[in-house]
């Protein structure tokens, strides 16, 4: 299935450094906006109601982007080619976050669809993201599949219907799902980082969008290429060890990536009572230090920078996904496809699906009810929200309660 390390790949099939270019990890402490209640909101009453069979239409309805208007596009595209019309598709504001300029002048990405097109094959996308993170600020439950994750699934399905509009063919997504590559850094058990992608893959099949969207272990493409990935991980993580600061990282960019990595660790296992998860360790520039989480995320976010290093010395995308697009989750200033998880995402809410919780809100002027991700921290025992669980209990996300009578 592989073919040899030591063949070059080609100029034109070369793999972008996406993973270790420019933001590698997303902001997500907790922002000053946030005031810590003095009691543990945890242990607070707050309305709560059962998800019913009609919250499954609001989802769908809180997939679709808008930000984008079908009618508008086609109008405002109707003298270009099929390839540029699918590029400027992809492209747009409602689905890109990363610079448009770079993406559209990219002669990788208009091979890519030039030849999917003049095949008559699906235009492929390939992005990594979905990944359990277990901090308690985060979420109050163990990592499952939410609405959270529903609602970005269906997201990508709806960008690849979009597609089929003017090219029937349509476009595959292949999620790759990074759960269990990241539970060594993350501290995640080896059992709730499959359990995470069984349900994913539940869901997909569920949603009837199974044909769109293709979830993928990337620990599977590694595995072909085991023992050089190995020691290529232990140089890396020997590297950034000695030398955080190596290929010219900026020291502010360092402490940022530490500052993330410290509000993403699994800290339900080190024990932390709730005053001990106050502001002085998870929120943003709180400047007060816990050696034993601080130590935890340095080695952390070195040994997360080292899988990146190792998995990209691999060259295993374009290996296995040689006709793809690559999308990504985070900002970068190369040409790739900077992909809004859900509507909102880049927009009006920062953090990724599996970094907090749904909170579904209103937008102002009436208009259509749109989701957030916020830490549940923030919202958990907030009377003015109802928590809406699912017949196991598991909370699917919060909406504003509704006034008392």
């Amino acid at each position: 299935m592989s073919e040899p390390l030591s063949v070059p790949a080609s100029a034109a099939n070369q793999q972008l450094p996406v993973g270790l270019s420019g933001e590698i990890i997303s902001r997500s402490q907790i922002g000053h906006e946030f005031v810590w209640p003095k009691n543990d909101p945890r242990s607070q009453w707050q309305p709560q109601r059962t998800y019913g069979p009609s919250d499954d239409a609001r989802i769908r309805r809180l997939s679709i982007s808008p930000h984008f208007d079908m009618d508008a596009f086609l109008e405002r595209t109707k003298t270009l080619d099929l390839p540029s019309r699918i590029i400027e598709l992809l492209n747009h504001n409602a689905f890109q976050f990363n610079s448009r300029k770079k993406f559209r002048e990219c002669d990788q990405w208009r091979q890519v669809v030039t030849e999917a097109c003049e095949k008559g094959a699906p235009i492929e996308i390939l992005i990594l993201a979905f990944c359990v993170i277990s901090n308690p600020t985060k979420r109050v439950q163990p990592t499952e599949v939410t609405t959270a994750d529903d609602v970005s699934l269906l997201h990508m399905d709806n960008i690849a219907r979009h597609i089929a509009n003017i090219y029937p063919p349509g476009a595959t997504f292949h999620v790759i799902s990074d759960s269990t590559f990241y539970a060594l850094p993350l501290g995640v058990t080896s059992v709730e980082a499959q359990n995470y992608l069984v349900q994913l893959r539940r869901r997909t099949e569920d949603l009837q969008i199974a044909e769109t969207i293709k979830i993928h272990d990337i620990s599977d493409y590694l595995s072909y290429y085991n023992q050089f990935f190995h020691e290529r991980f232990e140089i890396w993580c020997a590297k950034f060890l000695a030398d955080p600061l190596s290929h010219d990282l900026p020291v502010d960019e360092y402490q940022r990536w530490h500052a993330s990595m410290r509000a993403t660790l699994n800290s339900r296992r080190m024990g932390f009572s709730y005053e001990q998860q106050l502001a002085a360790l998870f929120c943003a520039d709180s400047g007060i230090s816990l050696a034993q989480l601080d130590d935890s995320a340095t080695l952390a976010l070195a040994e997360y920078r080292a899988l990146k290093a190792a998995a990209a010395d691999t060259n295993w995308e374009k290996r296995h996904f040689p006709n793809a697009i690559r999308a990504t989750i985070h900002a970068k200033k190369i040409p790739v496809l900077g992909l809004r998880l859900y509507p909102e995402y880049k927009l009006g809410s920062r953090l990724l699906p599996y970094h907090g919780i749904a909170v579904l809100v209103s937008g102002d002027n009436d208009d259509a009810e749109r989701m957030e991700i916020r830490h549940e921290i923030t919202v958990i025992g907030n009377p003015s929200f109802t928590r809406v669980i699912d017949e196991k209990g598991l909370t699917q996300f919060y909406e504003p309660s509704k006034p008392s009578v």
